[in-house]
């Protein structure tokens, strides 16, 4: 009879998922019945008929998985519990409290009963004060039937996402800093004007020689909010966990991470990290083979050929001098003609007068290694301006006597010469990963001892990754040469830029010179970064003019009478 009088204080817990599916169904019933209020509705009118609760507080997690117990509100009522100030949790039904069955088990049959918490689960007919041995083995199967749908769902979300992003769809919750979702589309990205136009900025500064952290400290100069402040300026509620002050800034973290995602060419790079079940929230990153890539998903922002350089210029060693932001033009692109080293730029006054010059470095280091290789600044200008200047002559050349000739021929020509190239390297990869794949064999048969499987084995895998090193070379010089096909102008076309350049610039430099050699007496030697692409082009323009020939042969002009 005392116990009947006892007073519960009481703590209603009520939970809605989206990740476990209870308010995705096309059953709509059973939708309702889970939502927030039609839960809050049953266990009040359970407490009315039953004057020995009285209700303590009201804890719910509305958009929480099931999945594990992180929850906040969760965790708030067991901390009222174990303060003292509860001693019943009602539930509309186990699956309402958790979804993991060991979880679930250990709170019923352990904690609660430990602390003195009587549990209801008013749906499922359970209550531990009354509780019956039927009780104890129909619960946990419950627990497991719940846990075990939990997991379903967790599979078909996860084959739903992959199919969408296979297909090219955005399925993150934040656009990327420069685009915004489409509206009509939430799975599209369109572009964000006035960000866009912050990202093509930061893509120039790189080239020009700015280093990720100047070109933070730029913009944080200009006033530009950060990605974080800009997207809560729009209205988000986008949060990161980078931030480190009251208001977030530009850090070179920021402007790296912009500088190296392949977004802005309009290609989409997704599922580059995953968790290892559905009861987990810890991120494990895949391998770089296993991200889903799609090209053309949306419209770029940045050139496929400029977001190649810039990544190339990313991994060059390029710093700048104290008392400037930027590096000098030709900053990691000057070198020894004869042992190869680095040039250092050197400066001398001699009273008001200024020198500028470039010596080998590692004859600054050792004198004994290499001899000066010197040269003055100004005269390395002149020589390299005039060599720039002769070579976009004769690519403009190149490109007027293309465009004579059938619109972008010569781009679809090297095309199918790459895609040849490509397909012998994937042979050849094809072919010595049966031979790795052989010597296994044979080691296992005693043909090989461990020493020479050992050495067969490094050399086969040195010849994967040799090819796996021209194939990613070949599909770069593919980009160019396809950017160039989408805009319906030829890839000589990018010479028009600098088509009356009169000065050197740190971007003239990058985009066109691959490395200047210095040699004695001040002779110097330009290697200019698509000779390989101008080989080609002359050779498929003299192949051209045989062909005009042979017609003039078998077609000779007729005089009219």
């Amino acid at each position: 009879m005392q116990d009947a009088m006892q007073l519960y204080r009481v703590a209603i817990y009520l939970r809605l998922s989206k990740d476990d599916g209870d308010i995705s169904f096309s059953d709509t019933k059973k939708s309702e019945s889970n939502s927030i209020h039609n839960q809050r509705e049953l266990l009040m009118s359970f407490l009315k008929q039953h004057p020995e609760m009285e209700l303590y507080d009201e804890y719910k997690d509305d958009g929480w998985t099931g999945t594990n117990f992180e929850r906040p509100d969760f965790l708030r009522m067991m901390d009222d519990v174990r303060a003292g100030h509860v001693n019943c949790v009602l539930v509309k039904d186990l699956s309402r409290f958790g979804r993991d069955y060991i979880e679930c088990g250990k709170y019923i049959e352990k904690i609660f009963p430990q602390l003195g918490i009587r549990f209801i689960a008013l749906n499922d007919g359970f209550d531990t004060k009354s509780s019956s041995s039927t009780d104890s083995i129909v619960i946990p199967f419950k627990n497991l039937i719940n846990d075990s749908y939990s997991r379903d769902i967790s599979i078909k979300v996860r084959s739903n996402l992959e199919v969408k992003r296979r297909q090219g769809e955005f399925i993150s919750n934040f656009a990327v800093y420069g685009y915004q979702k489409d509206a009509e589309n939430k799975n599209h990205l369109v572009i964000d004007d006035y960000a866009a136009g912050i990202v093509r900025d930061i893509f120039k500064w790189a080239i020009e020689g700015l280093s990720p952290g100047s070109i933070a400290s730029r913009l944080n100069q200009l006033g530009v909010l950060s990605p974080m402040e800009y997207k809560k300026s729009q209205g988000s509620k986008y949060k990161s966990r980078f931030k480190t002050s009251t208001q977030a800034k530009w850090s070179h973290v920021a402007v790296r991470r912009i500088l190296q995602n392949e977004v802005y060419t309009g290609t989409l790079v997704q599922g580059k990290r995953t968790t290892p079940n559905h009861k987990t929230k810890k991120f494990v990153y895949k391998d770089q083979n296993d991200w889903v890539r799609v090209e053309g998903t949306h419209e770029a922002i940045i050139s496929r050929p400029q977001f190649d350089l810039v990544q190339q210029l990313l991994q060059e060693d390029t710093r700048a001098s104290a008392e400037k932001s930027a590096v000098h033009p030709y900053c990691g692109r000057i070198f020894c003609g004869d042992c190869g080293a680095p040039s250092v730029r050197k400066t001398a006054t001699c009273g008001e007068k200024r020198y500028v010059y470039y010596v080998c470095g590692a004859n600054k280091a050792d004198s004994h290694v290499c001899s000066k290789h010197s040269i003055r600044e100004e005269a390395l200008d002149s020589a390299v301006l005039v060599t720039i200047q002769r070579q976009i002559e004769v690519a403009l050349d190149m490109d007027r006597a293309l465009s004579q000739i059938e619109a972008l021929t010569w781009e679809k020509a090297e095309l199918r010469k790459i895609d040849a190239n490509i397909e012998v390297q994937n042979q050849l990869i094809q072919k010595n990963n049966d031979l790795r794949l052989g010597i296994y064999e044979d080691l296992q048969s005693g043909i090989l001892s461990r020493e020479e499987f050992m050495t067969l084995k490094e050399e086969f895998s040195a010849r994967i990754a040799a090819a796996k090193l021209v194939i990613e070379q070949l599909n770069s010089s593919k980009s160019e040469i396809q950017h160039g096909l989408s805009r319906q102008q030829s890839w000589l076309s990018q010479f028009r830029e600098y088509e009356n350049v009169t000065t050197i610039t740190r971007r003239l430099i990058v985009s066109l010179v691959e490395r200047i050699n210095l040699y004695e007496n001040s002779e110097i030697e330009v290697v200019f970064r698509q000779r390989d692409q101008f080989s080609h082009i002359m050779e498929f323009l003299e192949s051209q003019k045989e062909v005009d020939a042979k017609k003039i042969q078998v077609f000779p002009k007729l005089e009219v009478v």
